[in-house]
């Protein structure tokens, strides 16, 4: 079996009310995931409001408002670290 491999099945066959091997190694992969998605929705959501930054200061500032579009930030579920917040904390005998 590859590490890949035991990662995806810890993550499939984890139990988080159980203190085990699968639980610490699901944990560890979605609390990475987590943070990961902070830190990339973080810098898209920067670079996003320096596009916008830039467009208002342009002499075109309406076109270069409807080039770049009307969003102003990117979410996904993972941003609110409800992994690390709901188990972050158990602590473990593994």
């Amino acid at each position: 079996m590859t590490v890949i491999q035991r990662i995806k099945q810890a993550v499939n066959n984890c139990d988080c009310e159980k203190d085990n091997l699968d639980k610490i190694i699901a944990l560890a992969y979605m609390i990475g995931k987590e943070k990961a998605t902070r830190e990339v929705s973080n810098a898209y959501n920067k670079l996003l409001a320096e596009q916008r930054e830039r467009a208002e200061k342009c002499r075109y500032h309406n076109m270069a408002s409807e080039i770049i579009g009307d969003e102003r930030y990117i979410y996904f579920g993972d941003y609110d670290g409800a992994m690390c917040y709901t188990f972050g904390s158990d602590e473990t005998e593994v």
